[in-house]
C-alpha cells in the first residue's frame, strides 16, 4: 500500500461485565459469547483496517473492570491514544462510574489518552433497559464540562453486532483527523446515530449542524425561580418581624439576601457562557 500507515493503542474501559470483552470479540469477528469470563488484568488484540489509502493498525487493550485489578491495570494506560468508555444500559451505576475511568485514563496515560467514545452497551435488551439516551447524553455533557474534552456517544450491542464496527471505524476516523489526515466524505462519513458532545453545552451532529443545547437556559430559569422564592421569603420575614426578635429577623434576612446575591451571580456567569457559545457558533 502506497498510503501512510498509523498505529494506535486503544483501550476498552468500564466496570466488569458491561460487555467490553464481547465488544472486542465481536469486532475481531469471533462472535458473541453468552457466558462471561472475567478478564485477568488486560487482554490484547490487534486489528488492521483501511480508510482510502491510509492503513490503521489498532492495538486493542481490554482492561479488567474489577476493583481487584486497579493496581495491575495502571501500567496498560501508558502510550494509549484513545479509549472506549463502556457502560451497561441496564445499570446506571456503570454509567456514573465512567467518571472515574476517564479520570484514571487521563492521569495514568499522562494525558496521552484524550479521545473518548462512550458506548452504551446491551442496547438489544430493550425491555430491561434502565438508562435512557437522554440520561446518557446528559452525563456526557457533565463529563465533557469537567474534563474539557469532546466526547462521542453511541449505543451498541455486542450480542447482535449493532454499531460495533461503526464505533471502531468512527474512532479510527477521529484519530486520523487528530493526526491531520484528511479523509474524504466518499471514503468515510460519521454516522448520524452518534452524539458529539463538546464542552460548554454544545451538541454537534455528524453533518456539521451545530445547536446550542437548552441546558444553560434551563439552569438560568431554575435559578430565577429560586431567587423569586427567596425574595418571597424575605418579604414574609419582614412582615413577621413583630413576632420575632430584631436580631433573629435581621440575621435570617441577611442570610437570604446573601443567597439571592449568590444566585444572581451564577445567572450572570451562565449568561456569559451562553453568549460565548452562541458567538462561537456564528464564526
Amino acid at each position: 500500500m502506497s498510503g501512510r500507515q498509523y498505529l494506535f493503542k486503544v483501550l476498552l474501559l468500564g466496570d466488569g461485565a458491561v460487555g467490553k470483552t464481547s465488544i472486542r470479540e465481536r469486532y475481531m469477528g469471533k462472535g458473541f459469547k453468552g457466558s462471561y469470563l472475567k478478564t485477568i488484568g488486560a487482554d490484547f488484540a490487534s486489528k488492521k483496517l483501511t480508510m482510502g489509502d491510509t492503513q490503521i493498525t489498532m492495538q486493542i487493550f481490554d482492561l479488567a473492570g474489577q476493583d481487584a485489578y486497579v493496581t495491575a491495570r495502571k501500567a496498560f494506560y501508558k502510550g494509549g491514544r484513545a479509549a472506549f468508555l463502556v457502560f451497561d444500559l441496564q445499570d446506571e451505576t456503570t454509567l456514573v462510574n465512567l467518571r472515574q475511568w476517564a479520570k484514571d485514563a487521563i492521569e495514568f496515560s499522562q494525558g496521552s489518552i484524550s479521545t473518548f467514545v462512550i458506548l452504551g452497551n446491551k442496547a438489544d435488551l430493550v425491555e430491561t433497559r434502565m438508562v435512557s439516551k437522554e440520561r446518557a447524553v446528559q452525563f456526557c455533557r457533565q463529563l465533557s464540562a469537567e474534563t474539557g474534552l469532546d466526547l462521542v456517544y453511541l449505543e451498541t450491542s455486542a450480542k447482535t453486532g449493532q454499531n460495533i464496527k461503526e464505533a471502531f471505524d468512527l474512532l479510527a476516523y477521529t484519530l486520523l483527523k487528530e493526526a491531520n489526515v484528511q479523509i474524504s466524505p466518499e471514503v468515510y462519513t460519521p454516522p448520524e446515530i452518534i452524539e458529539i458532545i463538546k464542552p460548554g453545552g454544545v451538541t454537534e451532529s455528524p453533518s456539521g449542524k451545530t445547536e446550542v443545547v437548552e441546558q444553560v437556559a434551563e439552569i438560568q430559569e431554575d435559578l430565577l425561580e429560586r431567587i423569586q422564592s427567596l425574595e418571597q421569603r424575605i418579604v414574609q420575614l419582614e412582615a413577621s418581624k413583630a413576632n420575632r426578635t430584631q436580631a433573629d429577623s435581621s440575621e435570617r434576612i441577611a442570610q437570604l439576601e446573601t443567597k439571592v446575591a449568590e444566585l444572581e451571580e451564577r445567572i450572570r456567569r451562565m449568561g456569559h457562557v451562553l453568549k460565548t457559545v452562541v458567538e462561537s457558533l456564528k464564526q
